[in-house]
C-alpha cells in the first residue's frame, strides 16, 4: 500500500478532484461572455443602421415642410458663421440677483472670451490674461432672452456720478439689429453694485452721452470675492432681430478713466460686424418634437454654412441599476460603469464640423463614431443632407451614445456572471458535499478493513454489510462476505496446527512404540541403521508439531494471564547467566546503566522473549564474537537490545522479519526451524504493548534487535498503573 501510494505522481483526494471537474462549469460564463461581446458588435451594427434610417426619416420629413428650414435659414446671412450663435432654451426661470447658482445646470454653454476677442484696444499697455477676461453663456425662457457675464478684472471701476458719459467706466455694451433692421446700441453702468437699465446710445460712436433709458432690458451687477464682477440681463426676444453683440469695456485709471481694453463676442461698432443669432423655431421644434423625448438622442439640423438653427433631445443615458447586491458587488467589482459626466465639444456648440458634416453637405450620407473630449464616452454621429429644389440646402444630424449599449452588454455580462456564479457555488458546494460523503464511507470502509484485518494477517473483526445500493454500498457488503470467508478460513488454519498435532500424536506414538519393539527384537546388523533413521524422522516429526502448536498454546495462554510487579533487571541478569551455563562456547556481556526498572508484565513470557532472541543470535553469531544484551531506559520506556556480530538481514525480509513462518537460514540445519521463533517475541512484545525491530550494523557488522516495553501500561486493564514506591 505504502509503495503504491509512493509511486503515485500526483496524489489527489476524491473531493479535490470533484472540486477541479466542477470548475468546467466555468467554460459557460466563458461561453456566455464571447456571446454578449458578439451580441455588442451586432448591437452596435443595429444602432447604426437604425439611427440611420430615422435620420433618413427625419430628412424627408425638413424636405416635405421647406418652409420651416427656409425661414430659419434666411434670417441669417450667408456671412461667415463664426459668430453664430444658438441659444439654447433654459429649463426653467433665471432669477436676476447677480449669483451664478441659476446657471450651474448650464455650465457647459459657458465660453471664455479673452485675448482672442480683443475688438478695441487704444493700445495703453499690453494685454494681461490675468487682468481682464469673462465667461458668458445665453438662453431663453418664454419670451426672454437671458445672459450672464463673470468678468475678471482686477480693478472694477464704477461710473461718477458727476459724468453723463457712461463710457468712463467698466461697462456692458450690447448691440442689437432690431426686427425692423435697424442698428441698436446700448451700454449698462452703474455707479454701484445693483439694478441696473440699459441706456440707448446715439448712433454716432465716439458720442457717449446716452439717450434715454431702455427699461426693457433689466439687469444686475454685483461685485466678486475673487476680483470683477458679474452681471444678469433679460432682453425681450421681440426687441431682437436677427443679429447681436455683447462686449465688456475695461477701464483701470479711476483719474484719467480712459478705455484701455473691450472684449466682444463679435463687433459693436456697426450692423455688419454683429453676429447671427439663432433662436429655437417654433416649425421645427414641432417638427422635431417626438425625436426630443427619446432618451439618449440628440438631433442637430444646420444651414449649408454649418450653423445650427434647431436643436432637440439630449445625450443622458439612462443608468441601468442593479437588481440584487450580487450582481451590484460584480458591477463594482469588476466594471466602471458608464460614464454621464463626459466633456462633449458640440454640447454648446452653434457651428458643428466633423467628416460626417462634410460629407451629409456634399450629399452623401455618413455615419462616424467619435470619443468625447475626456475620452470616456463613444457618440455615433450619423448626418444625412436635407434638399430643397434639387440642391442641398443644410444638413440633419443625429448623436446616440454608446452607453445604452454597453449598459446593456455590461448588464447582461453581470447577470450572466451573477447566475453562473450562484450555480458554480451550488453545484460546487453540492459536489464538495456528495464527495466528503463519498469520501468518508470510503475512509470508513478502509478503516473497517484495516481494523479487521490484524498486523500478522489475522481477522479480527468483520464489517457490516451496508444498506446503500450504489457501487460503494456494494463493494461494502462484498468486503463484508469476503472478510466472512476469510475469517472462517483463518480460524480453520489457526486450528489445524492444533487439529494435526492431535490427529499425528496417535500414528506417531504407535510408529514409535513399534520401533521400540523392534529394539527389543534381536534385528540383523544391517537393517539397525533403518530403525534407527526412522526413529530419527518420528524425533523431528514430532519436534514440528511441538513447535506448531507452541506459538498456538501461547496466544492462547495470553488471554488469561495475570502480570504483576517485578524488577526487568534481575529476569535479564538471571537469563544471562543462564546463556553462560547452557552455551559454553559463546561468550556474553551485560550492560545494565544504573535506573529503576520496575514494572508490570509477566517473567516467564520476557524470559521466553530473551531465549528466543539468544537462540537467534547464537544461530547467526560468526565464531570468537561476543554477544552484547543492554538494558537501558528512555524517559518511561524500558529498552533492551541484542547485538550479535554476524551475517546481515537480508533486504528482502526485514519488513516482515517477525511475522509467521519466515526465517532468515538460507542454509539446512540439523534442527528443524519454521520461523516461528520471532513470530512468538512480536505476540510477547505485543503483549506488552511494547516495540521490537531489527536492525543491521556497520561497526561491528551484525544484527542487532531492540526491544522497547512501557514500564506502567498494564494490558490487561488496559490503562495505567502507578509503580508503588518500594518500602
Amino acid at each position: 500500500m505504502n509503495k503504491l501510494a509512493t509511486n503515485r505522481r500526483l496524489n489527489l483526494s476524491l473531493r479535490t478532484k470533484l472540486l477541479l471537474v466542477s470548475f468546467t462549469l466555468l467554460v459557460i460564463p466563458w461561453i456566455g461572455y464571447q456571446y454578449v461581446i458578439e451580441m455588442g458588435t451586432f448591437l452596435r451594427q443595429g444602432q447604426e443602421e437604425s439611427l440611420s434610417t430615422t435620420v433618413r426619416a427625419v430628412s424627408n420629413l425638413i424636405n416635405e415642410h421647406p418652409e420651416a428650414f427656409q425661414r430659419q435659414a434666411d434670417v441669417i446671412t450667408t456671412a461667415k458663421s463664426a459668430k453664430h450663435i444658438y441659444v439654447r432654451p433654459l429649463n426653467s426661470e433665471i432669477v436676476l440677483d447677480g449669483y451664478p447658482r441659476d446657471w450651474e445646470p448650464y455650465l457647459r454653454r459657458f465660453k471664455k472670451f479673452g485675448k482672442n476677442n480683443i475688438i478695441e484696444n487704444p493700445g495703453l499697455g499690453q494685454y494681461q490674461r490675468n487682468d481682464f477676461s469673462f465667461v458668458h453663456a445665453m438662453g431663453t425662457w418664454k419670451g426672454d432672452l437671458y445672459a450672464i457675464f463673470k468678468v475678471t478684472d482686477n480693478k472694477v471701476i464704477y461710473r461718477s456720478s458727476k459724468s453723463w458719459r457712461l463710457g468712463r467706466s467698466d461697462h456692458l455694451q450690447i448691440a442689437i439689429q432690431s426686427p425692423d433692421g435697424k442698428f441698436r446700441r446700448y451700454i449698462l453702468a452703474t455707479a454701484a453694485p445693483g439694478w441696473v437699465n440699459a441706456h440707448i446710445m446715439p448712433d454716432d460712436i465716439d458720442n457717449q452721452i446716452p439717450g434715454k433709458p431702455e427699461i426693457r432690458i433689466e439687469g444686475k451687477w454685483q461685485e466678486t470675492s475673487g476680483g470683477g464682477y458679474i452681471i444678469e440681463i433679460r432682453i425681450p426676444l421681440n426687441m431682437i432681430g436677427n443679429k447681436i453683440a455683447f462686449a465688456i469695456a475695461d477701464v483701470d485709471n479711476r483719474r484719467t478713466r480712459i478705455l484701455k481694453t473691450v472684449i466682444g463676442t463679435a463687433g459693436t461698432r456697426h450692423i455688419d460686424e454683429l453676429g447671427t443669432l439663432m433662436v429655437p423655431s417654433p416649425e421645427l421644434e414641432k417638427l422635431l418634437q417626438g425625436l426630443g423625448k427619446e432618451n439618449d438622442l440628440k438631433t442637430w439640423v444646420i444651414d449649408k454654412n454649418r450653423r445650427v438653427i434647431a436643436l432637440a433631445g439630449n445625450l443622458n443615458p439612462k443608468s441601468i441599476e442593479s437588481k440584487t447586491f450580487l450582481s451590484g458587488f460584480i458591477r463594482t467589482l469588476i466594471f466602471n460603469p458608464p460614464s454621464k459626466g463626459y466633456q462633449d465639444k458640440y454640447s454648446a456648440a452653434s457651428v458643428l464640423y466633423g467628416i460626417e458634416i462634410t460629407s451629409a453637405l456634399n450629399g452623401i450620407p455618413k455615419s462616424t463614431w467619435r470619443k468625447t473630449r475626456d475620452n470616456r464616452a463613444q457618440i455615433l454621429s450619423v448626418a444625412h443632407p436635407v434638399r430643397y429644389n434639387g440642391k442641398i440646402i443644410g444638413a440633419v444630424i443625429m448623436q446616440k451614445t454608446k452607453t445604452t449599449i454597453l449598459s446593456l452588454q455590461n448588464e447582461a455580462i453581470i447577470n450572466l456572471f451573477s447566475v453562473s456564479f450562484l450555480v458554480l457555488v451550488i453545484a460546487t458546494s453540492g459536489m464538495l458535499i456528495f464527495a466528503t460523503r463519498l469520501s468518508s464511507r470510503v475512509r470508513r470502509l478502509r478503516d473497517d478493513a484495516e481494523q479487521a484485518i490484524g498486523v500478522d494477517g489475522r481477522v479480527q473483526g468483520t464489517i457490516t454489510g451496508s444498506l446503500a445500493g450504489d457501487e460503494i454500498g456494494d463493494l461494502n457488503r462484498s468486503f463484508s462476505d469476503m472478510l466472512e470467508r476469510l475469517g472462517h478460513y483463518n480460524r480453520y488454519l489457526e486450528s489445524m496446527a492444533s487439529k494435526l498435532s492431535h490427529e499425528l500424536r496417535t500414528p506417531i506414538a504407535v510408529v514409535k512404540s513399534s520401533l521400540d519393539n523392534l529394539d527389543r527384537q534381536n534385528l540383523q546388523k544391517d537393517a539397525q541403521p533403518y530403525t534407527d533413521r526412522a526413529r530419527e524422522g518420528i524425533d523431528r516429526l514430532n519436534n514440528i508439531l511441538t513447535r506448531m502448536s507452541e506459538a498456538t498454546r501461547l496466544e492462547q495462554s495470553l488471554q488469561n494471564i495475570e502480570q504483576e510487579l517485578f524488577p526487568m533487571e534481575k529476569v535479564v541478569a538471571g537469563c544471562v547467566e543462564g546463556y553462560k551455563l547452557a552455551y559454553p562456547d559463546n561468550r556474553f556481556t551485560l550492560e545494565i546503566d544504573d535506573y529503576d526498572y520496575s514494572m508490570f508484565g509477566v517473567p516467564d513470557l520476557l524470559a521466553q522473549m530473551f531465549d528466543k532472541l539468544i537462540s537467534n543470535a547464537i544461530d547467526f553469531c560468526a565464531n570468537e564474537t561476543v554477544i552484547t544484551i543492554h538494558l537501558s531506559k528512555i524517559e518511561q520506556d524500558v529498552t533492551i537490545s541484542i547485538l550479535n556480530q554476524g551475517s546481515e538481514l537480508p533486504k528482502e525480509i526485514q519488513n516482515n522479519l517477525f511475522d509467521s513462518m519466515v526465517s532468515a537460514r538460507t542454509q539446512p540445519a540439523d534442527e528443524v526451524h519454521l520461523g516461528l521463533g520471532l513470530y512468538i517475541v512480536r505476540l510477547i512484545v505485543d503483549f506488552h504493548r511494547g516495540l521490537v525491530r531489527a536492525e543491521n550494523t556497520q561497526e561491528p557488522a551484525g544484527v542487532k534487535f531492540t526491544i522497547t516495553l512501557p514500564q506502567r501500561f498494564d494490558t490487561k486493564r488496559s490503562g495505567v498503573f502507578a509503580i508503588p514506591k518500594p518500602e
